[in-house]
């Protein structure tokens, strides 16, 4: 064989090359410089083939969740709620709610009255849309409807309100139907101080209850003063109540000279203050004689034993 015959490579050796040119890896060379593309961006210069940036896609270093919430989160903030009183009672003064919100939008507000119990919503107060600054509204237990009485909880909410770390949304609040009529430490007495008890000759028509003189007397319901007056040999100062809502004359005698602060025809709350206990007209002591008449006091109506019922208001 010749030279030249022995230097032309076989059909063997052209096969082993491309199987080792298939093993190189498949990245794109440079033509400038013959260098290996990075796999990252693309460069123009460098000759590399490169996919095309993700159209809407997020720019780079920024990650969505690592935003702070006020930028993630808007609304109206809730940075203060209080209530001015937590005894509420039925037609007697309402308690007053501050708050105030901060932020840019308006918010429609609810105030929820949830039961102190298992937090069950009981009744929604519609507040209306409110915008940030200093707001109040009142809480008298009937603006959905008369509430029972009970212990509830009042709860501020809105859509997109949020409270703030230091805030409370909540207050409880007691609802009563009714006052007890001594606004102060007192004392049931013995069994001469109740309903029925023989007191020279004719029955006692009321209930005694023994305390400070001095001590607040209240109205136990709202209504209408139908008398002021002064029985110098019996009942002393005394004071007559006709009731809203139901067939009640209430009578609170003994009262203290000077502190009976309302006048026949006045209207008074449920909780309001008509005088203080006293020990005027026939009396041994210091204490409130107490009456609960049906129907008209001395107008065809007769007393009951208050008892029962003092013990539900007490």
């Amino acid at each position: 064989m010749g030279r030249s015959e022995r230097s032309m490579p076989t059909p063997r050796i052209i096969l082993a090359c491309v199987a080792f040119l298939a093993t190189l890896p498949a990245a794109a060379s440079a033509q400038g410089g013959g260098a290996t593309a990075p796999g990252g961006g693309g460069s123009q210069a460098g000759g590399g083939s490169f996919a095309a940036p993700v159209p809407g896609g997020a720019k780079p270093g920024v990650d969505r969740r690592s935003r702070p919430p006020a930028a993630r989160r808007r609304g109206s903030l809730l940075t203060s709620f209080e209530l001015s009183r937590k005894h509420v009672y039925l037609h007697g003064r309402p308690a007053r709610i501050r708050f105030t919100l901060s932020g840019r939008r308006t918010v429609h507000v609810q105030l929820r009255v949830l039961s102190a119990a298992d937090r069950s919503r009981v009744a929604t107060v519609d507040l209306g849309e409110r915008a940030p600054g200093e707001h109040t509204a009142i809480f008298s237990g009937v603006e959905a409807g008369v509430l029972p009485a009970g212990t509830y909880l009042l709860h501020l909410a809105g859509r997109g309100l949020r409270r703030a770390p230091a805030a409370s949304s909540t207050a409880d609040v007691e609802f009563s139907h009714h006052a007890f009529p001594v606004a102060g430490s007192f004392d049931w007495g013995s069994d001469g101080s109740r309903f029925g008890a023989r007191r020279g000759g004719h029955s006692h028509q009321g209930q005694d209850l023994a305390a400070a003189e001095g001590t607040p007397v209240v109205a136990p319901r709202a209504g209408l003063v139908e008398a002021v007056q002064y029985q110098a040999e019996g009942a002393g100062h005394y004071v007559v109540l006709d009731s809203d809502d139901e067939d009640h004359d209430y009578v609170f005698m003994h009262l203290r000279s000077g502190s009976i602060t309302v006048e026949e025809g006045d209207r008074v709350r449920t909780g309001q203050a008509i005088g203080e206990v006293g020990t005027t007209g026939r009396s041994t002591g210091p204490h409130l004689h107490f009456e609960i008449w049906t129907g008209g006091w001395f107008a065809g109506g007769e007393p009951i034993d208050p008892l029962p019922l003092l013990q539900a208001w007490a």
